[in-house]
């Protein structure tokens, strides 16, 4: 399988340049304009490749973006649904839809070449994980009950602005480097790893699993104790503020136990490759790269597309506010021949039954529920 994703060192193909004749010579760089490129050329990957991975994009991206859209329209068309807790869920649907609409443009320009097209900038971009954190801290802060209006509005900035914060190292340490060879110009993003291997352990550990351990932890003993509570709540509070409280907490548990199964391998690929030494001399294998390759398509997008069917059939608020969906509504409804079909059929067969409803009314005979039902 091939990626345009760097599993090269890169000082890799340095090692196939020819060293210096005279032992006395100080070390320095070699000049590369001298020498083709050492290692396999490839322009993108095979055709079959590319299908199938199309294949698999695509269905994902198109589901998160409509499921995403629905969402929001339906949480920002509908006033009951302005709550603290459903705003704060709509601020981890837009992170979801914005990942699906910018992510698979740098991802799949990343993986499909191997030369590195999208320069400086994506080389930074491409770094900036921030909806990681932000989707932990709307978790988090969405079992609070006390933020109201412009808290609300202020946690959710807070949570971008820490997000942004958090990934910024992860962009710092990466560079968009040119190397000239004789028959090619090597593009690639080059990153620290002396510094990123040690951020990456610090990001993971301390700001996604331990908020992941505690949340779930927190959450599995609100699930466990959570008819107990409604039975003491009903004695305090009205019965329709009880089951909505614990339909978001059910729902928020869901969406927590996903984040735990897509994180899981990509934490695992992650400390893999960062912890290989040395790093020159190691060759990847195909099962390692196809393996990195879907638990990163699955940390990026499939969480993201899959939230929405979390949402939707998980939270009974949802599921009925779904019902007045215009979007949903334009994908389901009927085809023009089916409808006007049926438009016809109904005129045809009214006048039947008005028909029939007079003959009883004139005859004296009581009208049935079947005869008010036809009319």
């Amino acid at each position: 399988m091939k990626t345009g994703f760097q599993f090269i060192p890169e000082n890799r193909p340095l090692l196939y340049i020819p060293a210096s004749r005279f032992f006395w010579e100080a070390p320095t760089a070699p000049n590369t304009s001298l020498y083709n490129y050492p290692l396999e050329l490839w322009s993108t990957i095979p055709e079959s490749e590319l299908i199938v991975k199309l294949c698999v994009f695509l269905p994902i991206i198109v589901f998160g973006l409509l499921g995403n859209g629905i969402l929001l329209e339906v949480i920002f068309s509908n006033r009951t649904l302005r709550t603290p807790s459903h705003l704060l869920i709509a601020n981890l649907v837009v992170t979801d839809f914005l990942t699906l609409l910018v992510c698979p443009l740098f991802f799949m320009t990343h993986d499909f070449f191997q030369n590195y097209l999208l320069g400086p900038v994506g080389c930074k971009l491409e770094g900036l994980i921030e909806g990681t954190y932000d989707r932990l801290s709307a978790v988090v802060l969405s079992s609070g009950t006390r933020l109201k209006g412009r808290g609300t509005v202020a946690a959710i900035v807070f949570c971008w602005l820490m997000g942004f914060s958090i990934a910024m190292p992860l962009s710092l340490y990466r560079h968009f480097k040119i190397r000239h060879w004789k028959d090619v110009d090597e593009m690639y993003c080059y990153e620290d790893r002396s510094v990123l291997a040690t951020y990456w352990e610090f990001l993971l550990v301390m700001l996604v699993w331990v908020p992941l351990g505690v949340m779930l932890v927190a959450y599995t003993l609100i699930i466990v104790k959570l008819d107990r509570y409604e039975r003491n709540a009903l004695r305090r509070q009205h019965p329709m503020v009880v089951r909505y409280k614990s339909r978001v907490a059910k729902t928020l548990y869901i969406v927590l136990l996903a984040f735990i199964v897509v994180r899981v391998p990509f934490t695992i690929m992650v400390f893999v490759y960062y912890n290989i030494e040395p790093l020159d001399h190691f060759q990847f294998s195909e099962s390692f790269i196809f393996v990195w390759w879907l638990a990163k398509v699955a940390f990026i997008f499939l969480n993201a597309a899959i939230n929405p069917l979390i949402y939707g059939l998980t939270n009974k608020t949802f599921k009925k506010a779904l019902r007045g969906s215009k979007i949903l509504q334009c994908l389901c409804r009927l085809a023009p021949e089916e409808q006007s079909h049926a438009i016809s059929q109904h005129a045809q067969n009214a006048p039947h039954h008005l028909d029939k409803r007079q003959e009883r009314q004139a005859n004296g005979w009581p009208l049935t529920n079947d005869t008010i039902w036809y009319v």
